[in-house]
């Protein structure tokens, strides 16, 4: 079956074209995105400024730490250590207040020896025997004017310090708990001081007063009590905690140190977080130690050692730890100034923001 001729099909004059704008807005839209927001800028910034938030917290806490360490090691060497205990005990008595102390303390033990009490009774005719104690106290006085002057020498220091050196073992013991006590009796810390009982002797012969010239000084233990069994009782509890502190704390700042390091993106701000949290630390040791100043004295006020002279210890190892502290902040500021620097040198050294984002990717 033959079909008739169709007419010849022309060429179109032009190919058909397709829509241009939809095409272009579909193709327009992604390359817009791609270079005003580009894809895990905002997934990547958040961990980014987490870690260093959390690095930031460790350097300060580690700050904080080792600030505390060191208040607790300086603290707990002063206490047990021996050459730091016998400067502390010489700075003691070298202190006005506790020589009269001292002296007051030997002198009634002199009377006490002697019994001036009864020679005075004795003495003093009937009704008058009453008046033996008052007599007794001026004698008192007096043997404590001439030792005084006696405590106030080198030699008296240089007896002191031995007294010191042989009772520190048994101190260090009592305050362990590994030992009974010895030179530390039942009453507390004493320090046998009768060597100066010569030198005691030339001052009351020098004064006229011969009460020790037919007495045999080597029978005379002359011992002065420094803390009252409760007051060194109290010691040993500070020294566990300052003990424990001294392990711990520095545990601490170590950790928290390097783990802050480690985890901050930004490593320049916790370096100054943590210069911040060891002056802050510092400033908290000073707060207690200045407020718990009065509650120690009272603690260790005992035996010779009345407020007055409890105090002169006291601030003693508050002078040495106030000295740490200021080590301890001089390091700190150090390392600030040193964070600040690297913060500062960062920022101008990374490019900026847009510039990274900006660019398209081929």
């Amino acid at each position: 079956m033959t079909w008739p001729d169709s007419p010849p099909t022309q060429p179109p004059a032009q190919p058909p074209t397709a829509p241009a704008t939809p095409t272009t807005a579909q193709s327009e839209v992604p390359e817009t995105s791609r270079t005003t927001v580009p894809a895990g800028v905002t997934t990547t910034a958040r961990p980014r400024k987490a870690r260093t938030i959390i690095g930031i917290v460790l350097l300060f806490l580690a700050g904080v730490s080792a600030t505390f360490g060191v208040a607790s090691f300086w603290t707990e060497r002063a206490i047990l250590d021996e050459n730091t205990w016998v400067a502390t005990s010489k700075a003691i008595v070298n202190n006005p207040q506790v020589q009269d102390d001292v002296a007051h303390a030997i002198a009634t033990q002199i009377v006490t020896v002697v019994g001036v009490d009864d020679l005075v009774g004795g003495i003093l005719p009937g009704p008058l025997s009453a008046f033996s104690g008052t007599v007794t106290d001026k004698v008192t006085d007096l043997i404590a004017l001439a030792t005084v002057q006696v405590v106030k020498t080198d030699a008296f220091v240089s007896v002191w310090e031995t007294a010191v050196r042989a009772t520190h073992d048994e101190f260090v013991h009592a305050v362990d708990g590994s030992n009974r006590f010895v030179s530390i009796d039942s009453k507390g810390l004493s320090l046998d001081l009768g060597s100066s009982l010569s030198e005691i002797n030339k001052q009351l012969d020098q004064r006229g007063i011969h009460v020790l010239d037919k007495v045999d000084l080597s029978s005379i233990n002359v011992k002065i009590q420094l803390v009252d069994a409760p007051g060194l009782e109290r010691i040993r509890t500070w020294v566990r905690v300052l003990r424990v502190g001294s392990i711990v704390f520095p545990a601490v700042a170590v950790i928290g140190a390097i783990a802050g390091l480690l985890i901050a993106r930004r490593r320049s701000f916790a370096v100054i977080a943590g210069a911040i949290g060891a002056l802050l630390g510092a400033g908290i040791v000073t707060l207690i130690a200045s407020s718990g100043r009065d509650r120690a004295i009272e603690h260790i006020a005992g035996g010779v050692l009345g407020v007055s002279s409890a105090g002169v210890i006291v601030d003693e190892v508050m002078s040495g730890l106030d000295s740490a502290l200021i080590v301890a902040c001089a390091v700190a500021a150090v390392v600030l100034v040193v964070g600040l620097v690297a913060a500062i040198v960062s920022s101008r050294s990374t490019p900026s923001a847009p510039n990274d984002v900006a660019a398209p990717s081929a």
